[in-house]
């Protein structure tokens, strides 16, 4: 973000969303002309007030690059101190099996903190952000085709909306969430061109392979409501922890969003229930008595708070696992949900689509020329490839798997699963190697910066001793011409 190149080339940005709006300002921050296409219109983005971000330290170290962070975090967000588990049965109180506490050492190593925001005040605050910079954003712009033509002879990629009207440019990104019209052109490939990805671990191939849909539900609550309660009160005492209820094959994740929001969550780690219906991220979403249903054996305390709420929203998510995320003549690329399926305890997985857009953004600000950029534009997309498709198969493998422990039904597997918990009760006091060994795979997670990973693929393949070398798995030389 630091050099601002003369150079232009034209993004078009499908989708207004939070990964759309970060690649947006990102892009145009070093110079190029971006266009978004929303299909929402502004009105319907103002007034939709449901659902929360979380921002762990690998998001945080991102975001606070971005211009009055720290004052949005300070008026809108909420600051999280740790993670509590409990293990809830029908007609018994909760019992709390483990916790996590981002005050031990291993975690303030980290150098960011962790917060929750509500998902209009980071979505506000960076649609202003690009207004200010200059992005030109089109409401009620249904991306319904996208049409790619092959190099040198074609007119570049262009987006069509339902009325015939288009938008032509240099490089398509698909932002435009779960049922992605931008994608649609990459499934196409990879049915008729693409082998499936390159040696995923074992692991990977359980959890990839086991939730074909992700489904989960959110309910916005007023803070007000809380404070109103003796029995609920207590949950806004104190620092404010993110507190994981397990269940019979789901879990419901809560905490405080903010000074006036109390978000609660619901996630399957099983197939999509008979009656189980995914609604549009704007809609007004079902009532709140859905997601009561599918809680019964949860403690009294949750399903009080459930009854609170006025309306859920459902998702479901198809789980694609995409082996490319360029399309085969390097003039479409997606991001955040529309390339990977990250929803768990019912919170989009932001930090992913902020990642993205940082890698994205930074590969194209190596170059200063207009001419170099359009030369090597099919380097800096599959540099991308390559950098995020490790990357992202990792975060979709742990939050899948951690989904499906969350989800454990009664058995064996949760008493086990308890057991291991119940040791984090008794860390106060421990050694740091004994720490490292217990949250390795959260700190593996969170310790990722998204502008070193490309630093260091630049260095490693695009050094000027090295501008004649192709890159592993890609399809272009880097120019200097």
């Amino acid at each position: 973000m630091t050099d601002s190149s003369t150079s232009t080339l034209k993004f078009i940005v499908t989708g207004g969303g939070i990964a759309g709006l970060t690649c947006a300002y990102l892009l145009r921050e070093i110079g190029h002309d971006v266009v978004v296409l929303e299909k929402s219109s502004r009105k319907e983005q103002v007034t939709t007030d449901h659902g929360g971000v979380r921002i762990p330290p690998n998001m945080m170290r991102l975001l606070q690059v971005l211009p009055r962070t720290e004052e949005l975090l300070e008026a809108k967000a909420s600051k999280c101190a740790g993670i509590l588990f409990h293990q809830c049965k029908e007609g018994e109180p909760a019992e709390l099996v483990g916790k996590m506490d981002f005050a031990q050492e291993v975690m303030n190593d980290l150098g960011c903190d962790f917060y929750f925001i509500p998902h209009k005040d980071l979505h506000e605050h960076l649609y202003t952000l690009c207004i200010e910079c200059g992005v030109n954003i089109i409401h009620e712009f249904e991306v319904v085709e996208v049409q790619t033509s092959k190099p040198p002879n074609g007119n570049g990629p262009r987006v069509m909306n339902r009325s015939g009207d288009f938008v032509t440019g240099d490089i398509i990104i698909g932002a435009d969430g779960k049922n992605s019209a931008v994608r649609k052109i990459l499934l196409t490939e990879q049915d008729e061109t693409e082998e499936v990805d390159s040696n995923p671990s074992d692991s990977e191939k359980s959890s990839l392979s086991t939730i074909k849909a992700i489904v989960g539900a959110t309910l916005s609550i007023p803070i007000s409501l809380l404070k109103s309660d003796p029995e609920l009160e207590p949950l806004l005492r104190g620092e404010n922890h993110w507190m994981v209820y397990m269940g019979n094959g789901t879990s419901i994740a809560m905490a405080r969003y903010g000074p006036d929001l109390y978000l609660l969550d619901l996630t399957y780690g099983q197939h999509p229930l008979p009656g189980d219906k995914d609604s549009e991220w704007l809609a007004c979403g079902t009532p709140a008595q859905s997601v009561l249903d599918r809680a019964q054996e949860y403690d009294a305390r949750v399903k009080k708070l459930i009854s609170l709420g006025k309306r859920s929203h459902w998702n479901i998510q198809t789980v694609h696992a995409l082996p490319r995320y360029v399309s085969k003549f390097n003039q479409v690329v997606v991001v955040g949900d529309a390339a990977h399926s990250m929803y768990i305890n019912g919170t989009h997985n932001t930090a992913a689509s902020f990642e993205d857009a940082f890698t994205l953004s930074r590969l194209f600000s190596r170059f200063s020329s207009t001419q170099q950029l359009k030369s090597n534009a099919s380097f800096f997309l599959n540099s991308y490839q390559q950098i995020q498709q490790k990357r992202t198969r990792a975060m979709e493998t742990s939050e899948m798997n951690t989904m499906l422990l969350l989800g454990i039904p009664p058995g064996i597997e949760q008493e086990g699963r308890n057991s291991g918990f119940k040791l984090t009760l008794h860390l106060d006091g421990a050694d740091d190697a004994t720490l490292e060994r217990v949250w390795a795979g959260y700190v593996a997670q969170f310790d990722y910066d998204a502008r070193d990973a490309v630093d260091e693929w630049w260095m490693t393949w695009a050094r000027p001793g090295n501008r004649d070398s192709s890159i592993v798995g890609g399809v272009s030389v880097i120019s200097t011409h």
